[in-house]
């Protein structure tokens, strides 16, 4: 693992600064393209031992031009009310399920553009998935309650509709 160097931090930092945000109190390595975050505890701990390992949260990839986060990633980088949309109960279901979200099953959103990626909440505020917006924020209002506002890009029930289940006998 590697810190990253100049040409990835400035992807890194230009994706955070887009959601309006920071590295906070987390420290970031790089495995590849892969990227991880570390408490500043961790990162002292592993840094005094030289330890060979991979240790963090894996929070997004960086490519050449832009950093793809992970949920996980969102939930660790992302602590601000920037390209939000709070979606009630029948939406947060409907959208694990792998479904888009509906004009009528949105309860409050933050602002954002068309074509944007947002973040898709929960009515606590739990970061449920990433989306892309098909309208302008200050449009939901006159958009009709069963047309698709936010296409659903990748969401916390994929992790177990890609599960394999065994049985146990």
């Amino acid at each position: 693992m590697r810190k990253p160097n100049k040409r990835e931090r400035k992807v890194i930092n230009s994706a955070l600064n887009f959601f309006g945000s920071s590295e906070n109190d987390l420290v970031l390595f790089l495995k590849d393209k892969e990227l991880y975050a570390f408490s500043k505890d961790l990162a002292e701990f592993l840094e005094k031992r030289k330890l060979p390992c991979i240790a963090g949260i894996k929070v997004g990839e960086v490519g050449s031009r832009r950093l793809r986060l992970t949920l996980e990633g969102t939930y660790w980088l992302v602590k601000n009310e920037k390209k939000r949309v709070f979606v009630n109960e029948k939406g947060e279901m409907l959208f694990l399920y792998g479904r888009d979200i509906f004009a009528g099953s949105v309860e409050k959103c933050s602002e954002f553009d068309e074509n944007e990626i947002v973040f898709v909440c929960n009515r606590f505020g739990d970061i449920i998935g990433l989306g892309k917006s098909r309208y302008p924020s200050r449009k939901l209002s006159e958009i009709e309650k069963d047309k698709v506002f936010v296409e659903n890009l990748v969401d916390r029930g994929e992790y177990i509709r890609r599960k394999k289940l065994y049985n146990s006998y």
